[in-house]
């Protein structure tokens, strides 16, 4: 079975310029998921990128980039789907195998759990029936919305004015690590299919960089984990090697 990496890295970032490229304990961001990729063991480990100089930078971690990304790819408001699309495009174009597992590493996540993806891996290749396996963190359950200026909850609050947290049905967060089928061909809105498995591991793992606030944030808490909050935090202090 084939398993291949992609770390989808465009170089357009407003709310952090040059985002996937921003150095935290010295090291780029999309070093991060390149050396995680590295502790999988897989068949390749491919950078999109639409950047020349992301490319060299990928390169020098030890990623693959055959190619650049699609103009169509890289706008603002490209979705996943449109870069794998690109991705199988430029494969047809440069004859390279389809993979039969995707591995997507978002190099805006820094805090992975090497034992909990490789376990979604174990999953996909075990279970022929899950389409996906998605790495989850807990979320807060008790969201509201604004209807005409006053909150509303999204949850069934019983009536009451607040509520234990243990009281709402647990819900997850998810776009740290998905784990999904490569053939046939799988560049549709739905590429995750229907029958999406679930591994969970520690918050911290969802801690994801979008703006210059939680750039601030990863990077603190990077620079003071120590030896034991790996161990704490991890089912693999490997996966942590890099923040070293």
């Amino acid at each position: 079975m084939k398993i291949y990496v992609i770390i989808p890295a465009r170089s357009g970032s407003k709310g952090v310029p040059n985002k996937n490229i921003r150095k935290i304990n010295g090291k780029e961001l999309i070093g991060y998921s390149i050396e995680f990729a590295k502790r999988l063991q897989v068949d390749k480990i491919i950078c999109s990128t639409d950047s020349a100089e992301y490319a060299e930078i990928a390169k020098k971690y030890g990623a693959e980039v055959p190619f650049l990304r699609s103009e169509y790819a890289s706008s603002d408001t490209a979705k996943d789907e449109d870069v794998l699309k690109d991705v199988y495009d430029k494969f047809d174009e440069h004859n390279i195998e389809y993979p039969d597992l995707w591995v997507w590493l978002r190099p805006t996540f820094i805090f992975r759990d090497l034992d909990a993806v490789k376990e979604c891996i174990d999953r996909m290749k075990k279970d022929k029936n899950l389409t996906a396996c998605r790495i989850v963190t807990e979320a807060e359950s008790r969201i509201y919305s604004d209807e005409g200026g006053l909150l509303k909850p999204n949850f069934d609050d019983k009536g009451l004015s607040t509520i234990p947290r243990q009281s709402i049905r647990k819900t997850y967060r998810v776009f740290n690590t998905d784990v999904f089928r490569g053939k046939p061909r799988n560049d549709g809105k739905y590429f995750l299919g229907g029958n999406v498995g679930y591994v969970e591991v520690h918050k911290i793992c969802a801690l994801d960089i979008d703006d210059e606030a939680d750039f601030l944030i990863v990077s603190r808490v990077a620079e003071s984990l120590s030896d034991e909050d790996k161990q704490k935090y991890c089912t693999s202090s490997e996966t942590y090697e890099t923040l070293n």
